[in-house]
């Protein structure tokens, strides 16, 4: 007899192509968008009395565990699917299939909804240069970029875009993963310099140059008047303001489901993963601290005023988004140059659709592999590339942006959770592991114990403090509506689950030797 197949095939087909740079830029590219770049400087408004950078700080510290779990799981079992392979050989493969799924549903039209967000941005940045001088015809581009319909359809360009990105392989997604990220990165670090050497004093210069003379202080007097009230600092509204932070985290483990494409995966994971989180963390910080040490309180008095006295504000100079590009183009005093920045930072909004897509993708091409829905989601083009798995992602992803366009809010309420749920289940995994699957803890790079408890465990133990305090958070706004909706997905998830099972007994396919093992790499 010839040798029994349990999974959809011998060999994944995947190509390892991913070296240690794009292990180490992914740690933070993926992440890296609206929480630092928007929600930051919009805290002053949600949040008054809270420190930004406490806030992150601390968002950063509690993520940190679970990063550290994600480096030493990858390193043991690099396959693609991640955090679906760790819980389904490790837990059980319901709960990995019902994780899995729930992943997918969220950040697919999460990738739609950050094509439709970056358009948004795209048309303020022109809009803040023209108003800045550059004239009306670029005021009238923004305005036609910020429409939603428009945005719609440049949401759908980029979904395609990227869609035919990975269908050329991993090794196109790596190289268009790299410019997207470069470009951002250099310009934050530039952003960050401008935010150092500048004081509320030289930053109202540079306001008044930009925007107008004496705007700057006509903006501090119309605060004042209207009723603002400098909060005092608070360490309760600080810690009540770790949903921004906790936010800008997610998809810090996006490299993981691609682990099976990294090149020496057990290394790479040591020694680029972990400096790539301890690197998004201090720009998260570096980032929190220095645009209100450049502008003082009056972040707060702006946020204040586009948000609850609009055409007031209007009255006094163009209504401007406030967001950490606009603080920071408007310091170098040339609407062309804060433009420059504005577009450049918002390719951190770009550069999560890639990792994204991945991350959909490999997780549905790991099911299928698994033989937990059809085999033929699995199938790979000479490329490597899983075609199926690949087109419902990218498919899925122009639903997410006809979702952002429609505004549908009980959908896009639960986009957190989903993207969360998986955070305490690679805790209980690290906890476990070196007693429920010891061979596979061998291959761990972490070997040390401490009074007999493997370090592995212990860190495992943080994390799932760390993974229930996101889940919390993403769960804590839920109504009624959002309840049904992810009862009734995760319901339909598990339905598909216990078909295929019944499929593969009627098949004579022994379900359980698939679990038993990894998949092949």
């Amino acid at each position: 007899m010839g040798e029994e197949i349990v999974f959809a095939r011998k060999a994944s087909g995947l190509v390892r192509e991913l070296t240690f740079q794009d292990v180490f830029l992914w740690a933070f590219a993926a992440p890296a968008a609206s929480g630092i770049n928007f929600y930051s400087v919009r805290m002053a408004y949600t949040y008054p009395g809270a420190s930004a950078f406490w806030s992150f700080m601390i968002g950063s510290i509690i993520v940190f565990p679970l990063a550290l779990v994600v480096a030493l799981l990858c390193a043991a079992m690099p396959r693609a699917g991640g955090g679906y392979i760790w819980v389904s050989r490790v837990l059980h493969p319901a709960i990995g299939f019902w994780a899995g799924w729930i992943m997918v549903f969220g950040w697919g039209i999460a990738v739609g909804l950050l094509g439709y967000i970056w358009f948004g941005i795209l048309g303020s940045a022109l809009t803040m240069a023209g108003y800045a001088g550059l004239g009306s015809y670029w005021i009238g581009v923004g305005e036609a970029l910020s429409t939603p319909i428009v945005r719609l359809a440049g949401a759908i360009i980029w979904v395609m875009f990227f869609y035919a990105m990975d269908l050329l392989g991993i090794r196109a997604v790596k190289w268009v993963e790299r410019i997207l990220t470069w470009i951002p990165l250099i310009v934050s670090v530039v952003m960050m310099g401008i935010f150092a050497v500048n004081t509320p004093i030289t930053a109202g210069k540079m306001f008044n140059i930009l925007w107008g003379p004496g705007v700057y202080e006509k903006i501090n007097a119309l605060a004042d008047q209207l009723g603002y009230k400098v909060p005092a600092f608070s360490w309760d509204v600080t810690l009540a303001s770790l949903v921004v932070p906790l936010w800008a985290w997610t998809a810090f483990d996006a490299v993981a489901y691609v682990s099976g494409e990294v090149k020496s995966p057990d290394k790479a994971f040591k020694y680029a993963y972990v400096p790539g989180y301890l690197w998004g963390w201090f720009m998260y910080c570096a980032i929190a601290f220095l645009v209100y040490y450049a502008y003082g309180d009056f972040i707060g008095k702006y946020v204040w005023l586009y948000n609850t006295h609009p055409d007031a504000l209007k009255g006094v100079m163009p209504l401007v988004m406030p967001s950490v590009p606009f603080f920071a183009g408007t310091l170098t005093g040339n609407g062309f140059l804060g433009a420059i920045i504005a577009i450049c930072v918002s390719l951190w909004f770009l550069n999560s659709i890639p990792p994204i897509m991945l991350v959909c993708s490999r997780v549905l091409f790991a099911l299928s592999f698994d033989r937990a829905l059809p085999e033929k989601v699995s199938e790979v083009t000479a490329r490597g590339a899983p075609i199926w798995s690949d087109s419902i992602t990218a498919l899925w992803a122009i639903v997410g942006a006809i979702i952002a366009y429609l505004g549908i809010d009980v959908i896009l309420g639960i986009l957190d959770y989903t993207m969360f749920n998986f955070f305490w289940l690679y805790g209980i995994v690290a906890m476990v592991l070196p007693y429920v699957k010891p061979e596979i803890y061998k291959r761990s790079p972490m070997q040390w114990s401490i009074a007999g408890v493997p370090v592995i465990s212990i860190i495992g133990f943080f994390a799932v403090i760390s993974g229930f305090l996101c889940v919390f958070v993403g769960i804590q706004e839920f109504n009624f509506y959002m309840n049904v909706l992810t009862a009734v997905v995760t319901a339909i998830g598990m339905a598909i689950y216990a078909i295929m099972l019944r499929r593969n007994m009627a098949k004579g396919i022994d379900v359980s030797k698939i679990y038993a093992e990894l998949p092949p790499a």
